[in-house]
C-alpha cells in the first residue's frame, strides 16, 4: 500500500484535519476580525506532529505556548511541528482588515513574525503582559478584543474598496484575471496592485492564485480518485501539466500526492484536537520561553465553547 503523505490544511479543512475550533468575534469587530481560532494537541509519547497549512492571505495574532506573536501574510504554505501537549489561540483578521492597526503598509509585515511590542510598541507590550497573566480562553479573547477596539483605525474608503475586491475574488469564476477585476471596479491593474500592497500584504495575482490553489487542494482531499485534467480545466489552469507545475513549485508535491494525504489524524478530533471539547473557561498553558519556533506545553482542561462557529458556517474562510 502506498503510504499517505501529510495532509495540507486549508481554511475549509482546518476543523476536520487539525481539529480547529472557531469562535465568532464580538459583533463590533466583525468587519475587521473574521474569527478567533483554537487548536490543541497531545503528542505525548508520540513523534512530532507535522502540520502543513495553506492559509488565507490574513494577519494573525496568535497566543502560543511561548508567548503571543503577530504573523504577517505568508508567501505560501507554512509548516510547523507540534510536540508534547499544547494549545494555540489565534485571532484571524479578515484579508485587508488589519490595515490601519499599525502605521505603514501591511506589506511591511509580509513573511514576518513579530512580538506584540515590536508590532505595536508599548501598547503591545501591555497586551503581552495581560495575556501572560490570563488563565482561561475567555480572558484571552476579551483582552485581544479590547486591545483592537482601542486601536481600531477610522473608516478608510480605500480599505473598504479593497475588501469589496477581495469579496469579488472569492465569487469570481475560475481563470479571472487581475485586469478584469480592476476594470470591474474602475481601477487600473497598477492601482489595484498598489492598494493591495498597502492594505492586504499580497498582490491581487497572489491572492487569486492562493484561492485557486486552496480550491484544488480541497477538491483533491475529498477521498475520490482525482480526475486531474477535469480539475485543471474547472479551476482555470491551462492544462493538467500547469496544475502539476503549480503544486510542485508552491506545495512541493504533486496533485496526486496531495490526494493521498488523508483526512484527519486518528488522535485528533473536530472538537479541538484532543477528543474533548474546547472551553472558554478552560485553563491555558503558561509560556516557558519567548522562542517562536518551539511548540508544546501543558494541555488545558476544556468543554463547550460559547460562540463556536461550525465548519460549514465558516465556509472557505477559516484558517489560522
Amino acid at each position: 500500500m502506498r503510504p499517505m503523505s501529510t495532509p495540507i490544511i486549508t481554511p475549509r479543512s482546518a476543523a476536520r484535519i487539525a481539529g480547529m475550533a472557531r469562535v465568532a468575534p464580538e459583533p463590533d469587530l466583525t468587519d475587521v476580525v473574521e474569527q478567533h481560532w483554537i487548536v490543541s494537541w497531545d503528542q505525548s509519547g508520540r513523534p512530532a506532529l507535522r502540520r502543513e497549512v495553506l492559509p488565507d492571505p490574513s494577519i494573525n495574532l496568535v497566543v502560543e505556548p511561548d508567548g503571543p506573536l503577530l504573523y504577517g501574510v505568508g508567501s505560501g504554505r507554512s509548516v510547523r511541528e507540534l510536540t508534547g501537549r499544547g494549545m494555540v489561540i489565534g485571532t484571524k483578521f479578515r484579508p485587508g482588515g488589519f490595515s490601519g492597526f499599525r502605521p505603514g503598509s501591511v506589506s511591511e509585515l509580509t513573511g514576518r513574525v513579530m512580538t506584540l511590542r515590536e508590532a505595536f510598541g508599548p501598547g503591545g507590550g501591555q497586551l503581552d503582559e495581560e495575556l501572560a497573566a490570563a488563565s482561561d480562553i475567555a480572558t484571552i479573547l476579551a483582552a485581544v478584543s479590547e486591545f483592537l477596539r482601542r486601536r481600531r483605525p477610522p473608516p478608510d474608503p480605500q480599505r473598504a474598496l479593497v475588501m469589496d475586491v477581495l469579496h469579488a475574488m472569492r465569487s469570481s469564476p475560475p481563470g479571472t484575471r487581475v485586469g478584469e477585476l480592476a476594470a470591474a471596479f474602475a481601477l487600473t491593474p497598477r492601482t489595484l496592485q498598489r492598494i493591495f500592497a498597502r492594505h492586504v500584504g499580497a498582490s491581487p495575482k497572489q491572492v487569486l492564485q492562493r484561492l485557486r490553489r486552496q480550491r484544488a487542494v480541497d477538491e483533491l482531499s475529498q477521498g475520490r480518485a482525482p480526475d486531474l485534467a477535469r480539475l485543471a480545466a474547472d479551476l482555470g489552469y491551462f492544462d493538467q501539466a500547469h496544475l502539476a507545475q503549480d503544486f510542485r513549485t508552491t506545495l512541493r508535491r504533486s496533485p496526486s500526492a496531495v490526494a493521498t494525504g488523508g483526512s484527519s489524524a486518528p488522535h485528533l478530533a473536530a472538537t479541538g484536537g484532543t477528543g474533548t471539547p474546547v472551553s472558554q473557561t478552560g485553563t491555558v498553558p503558561k509560556k516557558k520561553n519567548r522562542s517562536p519556533q518551539k511548540a508544546g506545553s501543558n494541555l488545558p482542561a476544556r468543554d463547550h465553547v460559547p460562540g463556536l462557529i461550525s465548519d460549514r458556517g465558516a465556509g472557505t474562510r477559516a484558517s489560522g
